[in-house]
């Protein structure tokens, strides 16, 4: 009843009554059971244009994919009148609805409307966001028409800007027109550098147009080595066997196949291990190979770990990890192969899921989101998304390089707390996860810095990433439920240990009395033990607001909450540190760090 009344609202409502229409809209379209036709009527003959709009996208997101409506005869001149009112952006959704739901007789409104935003495409003088927006509801129109496909295939001229290229290749995505892998194929060898990863990502998706690819390269007319590591890894191991052993036969006469015996090509390539490499040069083969999927001193892509710190592990440790990236693989970055309903297949790490649909990001940090209805196959692979075979684009030299850089130890290190963290921040962390008030949340997670001190920080990618460490307390629910010490390796000298922290819950003023909160526990290349104990009221204050403590300093407002500032000074400075181990006191607090960095001497 609400909906028919709302569809006849005349005036121009708030922007928070759309929401709840739109809201409305999608409760009702995941179990609506009646005659849509009185509400059809409503929108098409009395509804603004705002109002039409809000529904048809709440109807669009909540009304399942294969699910028909009750609809009179007269369905299709209501939903053209409908189409009349909406904006342009939102008819192909609406014609989505209409041809889910079994509406007929579109078929001329629908041909308007693809002509008029064909002809758009084609405009070279119109602006590129009205050209992408046209090329979207062409897709969204005819999603299975090679002639749709083609108008937007023929608007990726030389004369077009970079970013408008990339994107329409992002659009030919959905297309399901069965020519579209092959005539891109025929436009690779054509196109400008930054434009190729889109289209590659459209050709390698589905199976026929993968092999549209190894034919121009069996034919000599494409190389190989336009594919980027982990694409030649995924199409090797593709599902379809055909595609995958013609990829290993072509890679194998290239030299591009890497050995599946990793341990054989750690052994053979030892040696690197005691040159000294070019820093330099190191830094821009992270840039070439690591960025777009790793980090460091804040330059590359979050989509695995943030390698800023990774100075503190032994150089032969990262180049295991170079060569061999599958041998010790955390659950957040083990593979997963998508497969579409529509039979594309892509290959990625798992983002935000909700009840409806599944994030999927790539090697390329694109970020898929899937509606479950449209995933055929979602399966684990054993492999990590880092791809191997380094050893076949990084010449030896240049690997020495790359370690280099990475073992690089400036003045500061900044300890990664990825492995070590124990929650998410961006959630309740005291008595639910629901609650809003026992949150720390950073309006961006960028490296942050405390005078000169550089602090890290672990994105928490939408609340799917524990990103801080909170020791056991024993108030709240989920207190109880944490560790009660976390150990970090460093494997270095230090003049100061820098927390991001000085926080936790249940901390002064809550309790003022100067009971140790937590320990800093330092243990040395030779064994011995320091202990640097971090107290109530001194160190440590309650986080739900500004409270100053004599032994930190106010760093952080996050929204009314605080994170603070203090350092530890080691005892033994000019002695390697094995091990940082943060260990909780035995008052009632619950102690909280965000971020640790090292000073070396």
């Amino acid at each position: 009843n609400f909906l028919k009344v709302a569809a006849a609202w005349q005036a121009m409502p708030s922007t928070e009554a759309l929401a709840v229409v739109e809201a409305a809209a999608r409760q009702y379209a995941s179990r609506a059971d009646s005659d849509l036709t009185p509400l059809l009527v409503a929108l098409g003959d009395k509804g603004n244009a705002a109002v039409a709009d809000a529904m048809i996208r709440g109807l669009a997101a909540g009304w399942p994919a294969t699910r028909a409506a009750k609809l009179d005869a007269d369905a299709d001149r209501q939903v053209g009148k409908i189409l009349a009112k909406l904006p342009v952006a939102s008819r192909g959704r609406m014609l989505k609805l209409a041809s889910t739901w079994g509406v007929k007789g579109l078929d001329a409104q629908l041909a308007e409307l693809t002509k008029a935003a064909m002809l758009l495409v084609a405009d070279a003088k119109a602006s590129d966001g009205d050209r992408l927006a046209a090329a979207r509801q062409v897709v969204e129109y005819r999603p299975d028409s090679e002639e749709a496909a083609n108008a937007i295939l023929a608007a990726i001229t030389p004369a077009a800007s970079p970013a408008l290229v990339t994107s329409l290749f992002e659009t030919l995505s959905t297309s399901r027109a069965k020519g579209l892998g092959a005539a891109i194929v025929g436009k690779l060898r054509d196109l400008p550098p930054t434009a190729r990863p889109a289209a590659l990502r459209l050709v390698l998706a589905k199976a026929d147009s993968a092999k549209a690819f190894l034919d121009a390269v069996e034919k000599g007319t494409l190389r190989f080595d336009m594919l980027a590591l982990d694409q030649r890894a995924a199409l090797a191991s593709h599902p379809d066997t055909e595609l995958a052993e013609r990829t290993k036969k072509l890679l194998a006469l290239g030299g591009g196949l890497p050995n599946a015996d990793r341990q054989k090509v750690i052994e053979e390539l030892k040696y690197v291990l005691a040159k000294t490499g070019d820093v330099g040069n190191g830094k821009k083969m992270f840039v070439a190979h690591c960025a777009k999927c790793h980090k460091h001193s804040g330059e590359g892509e979050q989509i695995g770990p943030d390698l800023t710190g990774f100075a503190v592990h032994p150089k032969e440790e990262i180049f295991i990890h170079v060569l061999d990236p599958s041998r010790s693989v955390e659950g957040n970055f083990k593979a997963f192969r998508v497969i579409t309903t529509d039979e594309r297949t892509m290959i990625g790490i798992l983002g935000a899921q909700t009840a409806t649909s599944v994030e999927v990001i790539d090697g390329d940090a694109k970020r898929h989101a899937l509606p479950k209805d449209d995933i055929a196959s979602l399966k684990e692979t054993d492999k990590s998304l880092m791809p191997e075979g380094f050893e076949k684009v990084m010449k030896p030299e240049e690997l020495t390089d790359l370690l280099e850089f990475m073992t690089l130890r400036g003045k500061y290190i900044p300890l990664p707390l990825d492995k070590v963290a124990t929650i998410v921040s961006t959630k309740g962390m005291f008595f639910d996860e629901e609650e809003t008030g026992g949150r720390l949340i950073f309006p961006d997670w960028k490296p942050k810095t405390v005078g000169e001190v550089p602090f890290v920080l672990v994105d928490p990618a939408k609340d799917t990433i524990k990103n801080i460490v909170m020791l056991y307390g024993p108030q709240g629910n989920i207190p109880p439920k944490m560790p009660k010490s976390v150990s970090l390796p460093l494997n270095s000298k230090a003049k100061a240990i820098h927390m991001l922290g000085g926080i936790g819950g249940w901390a002064a003023p809550f309790s003022n009395e100067k009971t140790v909160s937590m320990i800093v526990r330092l243990t040395y290349d030779d064994g011995k033990i320091e202990d640097h104990e971090l107290k109530n009221g001194v160190h440590i204050a309650d986080y739900v607001r500004k409270v100053d403590v004599p032994g930190s300093k106010f760093a952080f407002a996050l929204r009314n909450q605080q994170v603070r500032y203090l350092s530890v000074t080691p005892k033994r400075p000019d002695t390697v540190i094995k091990t940082i181990e943060l260990v909780k006191g035995p008052d009632r607090t619950a102690p909280i760090v965000m971020a640790i960095t090292i000073e070396t001497p």
